[in-house]
């Protein structure tokens, strides 16, 4: 089996490309560079995952450049006709994460990209299966409740514009599966971590992100006056009950990968690929205290105002703040049935894993056995 996959020098794209290949598939990843600095990047990003590679990877990982921002990809007829000739499945992963930019900046990759991938497809006469992954966070502004894997609807509108892009490219997706009579399998991750150390050049999640600008942070001249200079606690507006759905990464993967080769049942299977339980963000700002020390952060609902630190918190925690009034749930009883008799059960996120997956970047690895979870000390002592 042969998969192209857009994304995969991401960090769930770098995953996804180590669990095709675990299970015997081929992979051609469609990325923007196929020279050798692109070779280079996608090897650094697949080592960064600690997932057993094999042997021949080199042979069975072939790179191939497309612009997503161009219709037909920007390749060359030959070869778009042996694209659409030999591969079996098509998996897009290629997105923008950033909650802090603007839609003039997300709409070209997230929904355009995706626009123009499928016009690919249908235009190249390509037949092979096609899974996108959406997000959890198209349930947008909705607050509480349990979300289903059948819902689907702007009527919340959205916290973020990275939120707003992932559901116009998804409601491209669904009316192009109908359109042309190809079904398509919407795959929904959660907000995806790890807690294995990662260097600085490997492709960062969202905590890890939080965690290298709060240490950049931590060294401000600026920033940490104006917090002592505040009575108490640092007051953000949110509930105390906020939740955020948090997924280690390598699990999803391995749950992606079961999907693959499975013969859609409806024109747009989708499926939550989120933790059975959510996590506290009080705990996310908890283990960020452990972390440096002097960042004591309380939601507080009666917070109405935004001073400077506030401000300056919100700058660097790049649009994550938007989630501190949600508190909702995600049904998964599509996937459970896909994957019948049992979905694996996710590891649970406790305080230490949050500490780990927060901690910067680190400049080498140390020292473990090959193919094995490099486990990071905490030290909790740490200071600013």
């Amino acid at each position: 089996m042969l998969i192209a996959l857009t994304g995969a020098t991401g960090f769930l794209g770098s995953h996804l490309v180590a669990r095709f290949l675990a299970r015997g598939a081929d992979v051609v990843a469609l990325v923007r560079d196929d020279g050798p600095s692109g070779r280079h990047r996608l090897w650094r990003a697949l080592d960064a995952t600690g997932a057993p590679l094999p042997a021949d990877r080199e042979r069975r990982v072939r790179l191939r450049t497309v612009d997503l921002a161009r219709p037909g990809l920007g390749l060359s007829t030959p070869d778009r006709r042996e694209l659409a000739a030999t591969v079996d499945e098509w998996w897009h992963s290629a997105a923008l994460i950033d909650l802090a930019a603007d839609l003039r900046s997300l709409h070209p990759v997230n929904v355009d990209g995706t626009r123009h991938l499928l016009d690919f497809l249908h235009r190249s006469g390509a037949r092979g299966r096609v899974v996108h992954i959406s997000t959890a966070f198209v349930a947008g502004g909705r607050l509480e409740g349990l979300v289903k894997e059948t819902d689907f609807s702007d009527r919340h509108g959205f916290l973020t514009p990275y939120e707003q892009t992932k559901y116009l490219a998804e409601e491209f997706v669904r009316a192009w599966a109908h359109r042309h009579d190809r079904p398509v399998t919407v795959l929904r991750p959660a907000v995806l971590v790890t807690s294995r150390c990662r260097p600085p050049a490997a492709p960062r999640h969202p905590l890890s992100e939080i965690g290298s600008r709060l240490s950049l942070l931590s060294r401000s001249q600026t920033f940490w006056p104006t917090v002592s200079a505040a009575p108490g606690p640092l007051r953000f507006p949110g509930r105390p009950d906020a939740t955020v759905n948090l997924l280690p990464v390598e699990h999803a993967a391995e749950v992606m990968s079961r999907l693959l080769g499975r013969a859609p049942l409806t024109y747009t299977d989708t499926f939550h690929l989120t933790h059975p339980q959510d996590t506290p963000v009080q705990w996310v700002l908890t283990a960020a205290r452990q972390l440096w020390p002097r960042l004591d952060v309380r939601l507080d609902p009666a917070c109405t105002h935004l001073g400077p630190a506030q401000r300056a918190l919100a700058d660097i925690t790049g649009g994550i703040t938007a989630y501190s009034r949600v508190h909702r749930r995600y049904d998964r009883t599509l996937l459970r049935r896909a994957l019948s008799p049992a979905v694996p059960p996710p590891p649970g996120l406790d305080m230490a894993y949050l500490c780990q997956a927060l901690r910067p970047a680190t400049a080498v690895h140390p020292p473990h056995p090959p193919h094995q979870e490099a486990p990071c000390q905490t030290d909790l002592r740490h200071t600013s």
